[in-house]
């Protein structure tokens, strides 16, 4: 206390703070419990009661304080941590706080990178959340950044930026978001300042009519019932009334018009003041005469024309210029049913429907003001935008009690908030009830069937709409095209087409991308390109829809390509351009041009939107960085269903089984329900680790939540048992699927080639054709995976030639990739060479490295020989391929060779990475590496090996010799 009332004695601008950790202590008892198992003596409420201390501090060590915790634990102690002293220093310190240190060493056990970025985001997403709601968290300090060649502390929480990219991603990210909310604020600020300034300015125009009415008393004498001076004599020059009158309308009319002329005729004679002139966007005059006593009472002249008012406000609104219209309407003298519903359109075309409601309640209760069917409409409209379905439902009934339900305007209006509120049945009633329906209430609920998923019945309802006679217009068009698109309607959609041409309306640009996502859709995508060459104009949408078919045709290339040319046109990218773009960017695996679009749209704020998020989770995935793809999902400031389901999908496919795990889990207390995308990825895990308990467990919440009748759902539980080495479980799934489909049959297929099971195989694959279902490219791998296994060559060949021949499915390096290894399996290693070399699509490491082994297998040197060289042209520090290639030189007795590979090694300096497994034992999982005996049950297990190995008459060294030799 005494040094801060000396500090503040010396320079009263100076701010200080405690700089404590935030323990809390004797002040607040029953807030010790949010403190670790450590005391220090500190006080967080009293240290930052004491006066002078300008900043309360926090600061957070989790893996400090619960160096025994796990890290899900600690993270959790964070977030309640920050919580509690954001919320002390808002209602009881009442000012505010900086999160002053934080950080996670490298020095922790098992630390990672992803560890601290998740600290991290979460920290910034704090201060982030409290600013952008006007909280008390003013900033952040983390411990400690620096640059390369600085000197540290060297206690592990030191941070060069230039070796941790994905941290400088997260203080980058973090850093613009918070700039924003500055930005938002400041401009707050201005305008709070600019009010006071233009309040300052009225407060002197009061004052000058105040002088003016009082100049005017002294000049005339109330007359009686007609409201004319009588002159007793003036007392004051008759200029200087006229000046200040001047000045007064001047003053009235916000500092920007200007007062043309103020004629002050023979006031002795007429006592009145004609002719006052305002110049604003428009003249407006007030020609009739005005005496000065009513002058006076109304502060500004009563006879303006409400129509020229309506005028000027609606030319504001139209501008975009809502705030300065709004102060426009709030100083209006009078207010008519036009002028509150040009203000309140112009909130809803502003999408702030909340105040557009909260105007027309005003309006609903002002007297004298008679309600319309535009206004009734506009109205409807702002409850769909806020959501407020009460609201809404109390204007229905209202529309009915008045009669107002049978206007088009209004019944359009109705029937469009009930099927953006999903009440697609109340909304098909007011259309059926409705005594006239126009081209906008047949759009409006055709619009809501679309949007709703009942696009046969949108179809159905066009029908209808040509036969009433009513002809259909752009829009109508549209969106009948969405339907065809979602349906798959083709042959529907060409007859659109035919229509959108003779009508002319091809040249519309919504129509014509309509038109383009239609034949996309459809698998027309040829006609989708040939459509977008022969646009007039092409806008973002346009664009768009070109770039997001090129990805769907796996053209990415072609998809940058078009990226660069919308950007050349001069055609600014919306958020699902750049979330189609950096979808190409994942089928590419080009991480850097990925890098650069995350850094693109950081820049220009789009970097939070879902859309975009979501594609760059995917992107960083499929180009192998899991931890940069965390970062994007831990830095966004709202999740959704995709989100949630996406990160997890990623661990899982990642080989994360426990942070997928960890994440489905934290999605069912903190984010929206799970999907069955995201339970498919969590079960997908348990498959590939074959943790059998915990998919049977996922298995019975399924059951208890009602999605095991979903497609990926049935398909996941085949795959799960299927791996875990439960066949008959996958069949019993299999067997209580209510529905055929192709994704669950081609499962269980999958499930039958796996276990070699290649008579049941097949057998169900015949069936598909007898229960009306068409295989696909994934149902054709199974099935030649299971000709491989049973070395069946013949029947593969067979099953290859009848993939493209009949079903018209183009072999993908998937399918190249069982061929040869059913070739590999029965010997015939020169077929298999020249297929590799024949393929018409990219030929990978995967396929030479099965040539490779069955070169070991078969003792074929020469063919071994080219299988490798190639290998080691991709990648020429491959362990694997090296080991291979010595073996088969040793077979061969070729010990020259051999060596020669295993000097080539130690020269390149390749070591071959040691093996590790894993096994469960009463619930806890155990991992151990081979050669390593540091672990406690090294001893055992090396025992178990020795008594094995003596009953096959080898050494335990000897094993481990040739385990060493294997890839």
């Amino acid at each position: 206390m005494e040094m801060a009332s000396h500090v503040k004695s010396i320079d009263r601008n100076h701010l200080l703070e405690a700089g404590l950790e935030g323990f809390y202590g004797q002040s607040t008892p029953q807030k010790k419990r949010l403190n670790p198992s450590l005391d220090i003596g500190t006080d967080f409420i009293a240290n930052n009661q004491i006066p002078g201390i300008d900043f309360a501090t926090v600061h957070s060590y989790p893996d400090q304080w619960l160096s025994s915790s796990s890290e899900q634990y600690q993270l959790s102690f964070l977030n309640n941590w920050l919580d509690a002293h954001i919320r002390d220093a808002r209602i009881i310190l009442r000012k505010p706080i900086l999160l002053a240190e934080f950080g996670k060493s490298w020095k922790d056990p098992g630390f990672n990178t992803y560890q601290r970025d998740q600290l991290f985001n979460i920290v910034y997403n704090k201060i982030y959340w409290s600013a952008k709601t006007g909280g008390p968290a003013s900033g952040g300090l983390f411990w400690q950044l620096l640059a390369r060649g600085m000197e540290s502390f060297r206690d592990g929480y030191e941070i060069i930026l230039s070796e941790r990219s994905s941290t400088a991603n997260v203080i980058a990210q973090q850093s613009h978001k918070l700039d924003q909310i500055r930005k938002i604020f400041t401009r707050r600020r201005n305008v709070q300042r600019w009010k006071r300034a233009r309040a300052k300015r009225r407060g002197g125009w009061h004052g000058l009519w105040k002088r003016v009415y009082s100049l005017s008393d002294e000049w005339f004498v109330p007359p009686g019932d007609y409201g004319l001076g009588a002159v007793i004599g003036p007392s004051i020059p008759q200029t200087t009334l006229q000046a200040l009158l001047g000045h007064a309308c001047f003053a009235t009319s916000s500092d920007r018009n200007m007062v043309s002329t103020i004629r002050a005729h023979n006031l002795r004679k007429l006592c009145t003041v004609p002719n006052i002139a305002f110049i604003g966007n428009k003249d407006i005059l007030v020609s009739q005469t005005t005496s000065i006593n009513s002058f006076r009472k109304q502060h500004v002249p009563n006879a303006i024309n409400m129509l020229e008012l309506n005028s000027l406000l609606k030319n504001l609104v139209k501008t975009g210029d809502l705030h300065e219209a709004r102060q426009m309407f709030d100083v209006m003298p009078q207010r008519d049913e036009i002028s509150w519903t040009i203000i309140i359109s112009g909130y809803v075309r502003a999408m702030k429907s909340s105040e557009a409601l909260l105007l027309f309640s005003k309006m609903w209760v002002s007297p004298g003001l008679s309600m319309d069917p535009f206004c009734l409409s506009i109205a409807l409209k702002a409850c769909a935008l806020e959501f407020n379905l009460n609201y809404g439902e109390l204007l229905h009934g209202y529309l009915v009690k008045s009669g107002f339900i049978n206007s088009v305007f209004v019944g359009s209006a109705l029937l469009d908030m009930y099927a953006k509120f999903g009440k697609i049945e109340l909304g098909i009633k007011v259309f059926d009830e409705m005594p006239i329906k126009s081209v906008v209430s047949w759009t409006a609920i055709i619009t809501g069937l679309v949007h709703g998923g009942y696009y046969k019945k949108g179809l159905v309802y066009l029908s209808e709409m040509r036969k009433s006679g009513v002809e259909y217009d752009s829009y109508t068009l549209a969106i009948v095209l969405k339907a065809c698109a979602c349906l798959g309607a083709l042959n529907f959609g060409r007859e659109i087409h035919t229509h959108t041409v003779k009508r002319g309306f091809n040249d519309t640009s919504y129509v014509a991308n309509s038109l383009s996502t239609m034949y996309n859709k459809c698998g027309k995508l040829d006609y989708g390109l040939r459509l977008f060459d022969k646009m007039n104009t092409r806008d973002v949408v346009s664009w768009t829809s070109i770039i997001t078919t090129y990805v769907q045709m796996r053209e990415d290339v072609n998809a940058i390509e078009a990226f660069t040319r919308m950007q050349e046109a001069g055609v600014s990218p919306n958020e699902f351009t750049f979330a189609a773009v950096i979808a190409s960017c994942s089928g590419l695996v080009r991480i850097s041009w990925g890098e650069q679009l995350h850094a693109h749209v950081l820049r220009i704020g789009l970097a939070d939107t879902l859309s975009v998020a979501n594609s760059l989770m995917t992107m960083y995935s499929k180009c192998g960085q899991i931890s940069s793809a965390a970062m994007v999902f831990h830095g966004m400031s709202r999740r959704d269903t995709i989100s949630w389901s996406t990160i997890i999908a990623v661990y899982s496919q990642g080989g994360y089984g426990e942070e997928a795990f960890e994440h489905l889990s934290w999605m069912r207390k903190e984010g929206p329900k799970p999907t069955q995308f995201a339970f498919a990825s969590v079960l997908s895990v348990c498959g590939n680790m074959a943790i059998l308990e915990q998919g049977r467990q996922l298995h019975a919440h399924i059951l208890s939540i009602g999605l095991e009748q979903e497609e990926m759902i049935q398909s996941a539980l085949v795959n799960m048992y299927s791996k875990c080495g439960c066949i008959k479980d996958a069949e019993k799934v299999y067997n209580e699927a209510e529905n055929y489909n192709i994704v669950t049959w081609t499962a269980m297929i999958n499930g039958y080639a796996d276990h070699g099971y290649i008579h049941e195989t097949i057998n169900l694959f015949k069936m598909l054709s007898k229960v009306g279902l068409k295989p696909d490219s994934v149902t054709f791998i199974g099935l030649l995976t299971a000709c491989s296994h049973a070395g069946l060559a013949d029947l593969g060949f067979h099953y290859f030639n009848l993939m493209s021949s009949e079903y018209q499915i183009r072999p993908s390096k998937e399918h190249y990739g069982c061929m040869i290894d059913l070739l590999c399996r029965a010997g015939r290693l020169t077929e298999a060479e020249e297929m590799i070399k024949s393929m018409p699509c990219h030929r990978d490491d995967v396929v030479w490295s099965t040539l490779l082994r069955a070169c070991r297998v078969q003792g074929n040197v020469d063919c071994g020989e080219r299988a490798a060289e190639k290998l080691l042209e991709m990648d020429p520090n491959c362990a694997g391929t090296h080991i291979t290639l010595a073996n088969i030189y040793s077979a061969k007795g070729k010990w020259r060779e051999a060596a020669d590979v295993r000097k080539m090694m130690r020269t390149k300096g390749v070591m071959k990475e040691p093996g590790w497994s894993w096994i469960k034992v009463k619930d806890r999982v155990s991992a151990f590496v081979a050669g390593e005996r540091s672990y406690p049950e090294g001893e055992e297990i090396y025992g178990m090996l020795d008594l094995l190995a003596s009953r096959v008459d080898i050494s335990v060294q000897e094993l481990g010799s040739l385990l060493d030799l294997e890839d």
